[in-house]
């Protein structure tokens, strides 16, 4: 009889891998693995726990299965889109990091903390970079 593989992973790094696992794959490799899973005859609480999701993933993917065909590329690649568009480029993102570390008296405004309005207004004064308060504050900007 063969052994079972036991890995001792402490529970801060499972926590870890488990959020990369969910941001990685994205769409259709999650529903994939569900659907198969349900076709194999598991209940949604048991693909829930194998694939750590919540069931109401599972209900909300086979649900829009029976709906009808899945397009998940078109979903994938607007994502992607998105991601690349929050991102700042490495040089920017300094600008901004070192501009948060400086006081934003020692730049001459009255204030005793920054906010997306005045980082806008102050980088492009550094950098002669445009932006815009949403941009600075769109999550994964800084």
């Amino acid at each position: 009889m063969p052994r079972p593989t036991v890995v001792e992973i402490p529970p801060e790094a499972q926590a870890r891998r488990q959020a990369e696992l969910r941001r990685a794959r994205y769409g259709s490799l999650l529903a994939f693995h569900l659907l198969l899973l349900c076709a194999a005859g598991r209940t949604p609480s048991e693909v829930a726990r194998v694939l750590f999701c919540s069931r109401s993933s599972v209900y909300r993917i086979v649900r829009a299965y029976r709906a009808g065909p899945l397009t998940f590329v078109e979903s994938r690649e607007r994502a992607s889109q998105q991601r690349r568009r929050r991102l700042l480029p490495p040089s920017l993102k300094r600008s901004v990091l070192a501009l948060l570390k400086t006081a934003p008296r020692a730049v001459g405004w009255c204030r005793t903390r920054w906010s997306c309005a005045t980082v806008t207004v102050e980088l492009p004064v550094r950098r002669g970079i445009p932006r815009s308060t949403k941009t600075m504050h769109a999550p994964g900007a800084s």
